[in-house]
């Protein structure tokens, strides 16, 4: 998860500055709102000729929850009342049912307490009693529960801000988990190795004696000698370090452990790579058992220094695409080529500087 906010981070920091942003402008444009409710029932009898059972009185209550609010001769009324227009009122009504009963809540935004409360008591008025003003109410069929007395005042600034915030980290949290579910990533060296199918080794973690081994293993994997061993990166952004991580698993032949360049050569490499340079002769040249390749591709020209190699190891950094990398396997299993290893690389090559120059720790 760590490594997930550290790639994708600014997603939460862009989302909660949007969404925060958004509800600041929302809050500082709107005037500030007051709402006054008022309850009624739609009762379970009415006039003689015209009984209403309990049950119809729910269905009633339903259909007066959809009338209501644009029954023209009622918000004609409440216009009238409140010296309003009829689409004033219109917009500033909301008339609510409550599921399985027979009950109606209006809830009237005016623009003062005591607007919103005249708004409610207007509409309750229009609506109850023998004497409804619109002739789709049955009369005596709504009753009076409770009048309005209060008006509540609309969120202030630093409510609607703060809720803005936290729409914006659910927001941006939920745009991480599906951008890292669509992209997913190489994080651990157990990754690379379940894409790959082969054993994996993090580069930080091999000692002179590690990567002995792991020559000597190659070689064996290679079945052939002089053995010819492939660094293939993944993508371009790891060819950069490539020819650290070939002289690392060289080095010691150039210290006379084995067959390379000679002592004095290996030091003058070393010094060139330390200081950042580069490297004015091939690597082939120089550490002909290890072979630092190019990304592969499709083409046949570029995979054709892979293909002479007996033996192929995969090189991914940290945070490397998952699509990239299947893209690379891809191309080299359609030549016929499969990655015997792979080597992970953290987000610096760490482990190779160490031992070609200054300590620095993997991070």
């Amino acid at each position: 998860m760590l490594r997930t906010l550290q790639r994708r981070g600014w997603v939460l920091l862009v989302t909660v500055a949007v969404a925060a942003a958004c509800a600041y402008f929302v809050a500082s444009t709107r005037g500030k709102t007051y709402t006054a409710e008022s309850t009624a029932v739609v009762a379970a009898s009415g006039t003689p000729g015209n009984v209403v059972t309990p049950d119809q009185a729910d269905l009633l209550a339903t259909t007066y929850a959809v009338l209501i609010p644009k029954d023209t001769a009622i918000l004609r009324s409440v216009a009238g009342t409140l010296g309003s227009s009829v689409s004033d009122v219109q917009d500033r009504l909301s008339v609510f049912n409550t599921t399985g009963t027979a009950l109606l809540t209006f809830d009237y935004r005016g623009t003062s307490a005591a607007n919103s409360i005249a708004g409610a008591t207007a509409v309750l008025q229009a609506i109850a009693g023998s004497h409804p003003v619109s002739a789709n109410i049955i009369p005596r069929s709504v009753s009076a529960v409770q009048a309005p007395t209060a008006a509540s005042a609309s969120r202030g600034v630093a409510v609607l801000l703060a809720l803005g915030v936290i729409v914006g980290i659910a927001l941006g949290a939920l745009l991480i988990v599906t951008w890292e579910r669509v992209d997913p990533r190489i994080d651990r060296p157990e990754d690379l190795s379940q894409e790959v199918g082969s054993p994996t080794s993090p580069v930080s973690a091999i000692s002179d004696s590690g990567a002995n081994a792991l020559i000597a293993r190659w070689k064996a994997l290679a079945e052939h000698e002089p053995t010819r061993i492939a660094l293939v990166p993944v993508t371009p952004d790891v060819e950069a370090d490539l020819p650290k991580v070939a002289l690392r698993f060289s080095q010691n032949q150039g210290n006379g452990n084995g067959n390379g360049a000679e002592a004095p050569l290996w030091t003058r490499i070393r010094s060139h790579i330390a200081d950042g340079e580069e490297l004015t002769q091939p690597l082939g040249s120089l550490t002909p058992l290890v072979i630092a390749c190019e990304v592969p591709s499709t083409d046949l020209t570029a995979l054709r220094s892979i293909m002479a190699c007996d033996l192929v190891v995969l090189v991914a950094r940290r945070g490397t695409s998952r699509a990239a990398l299947r893209e690379s396997l891809d191309s080299l299993t359609e030549f016929g080529v499969s990655p015997k290893w792979a080597i992970f690389l953290s987000s610096r090559t760490a482990g190779v500087n160490a031992h070609l120059g200054p300590e620095s720790d993997e991070r």
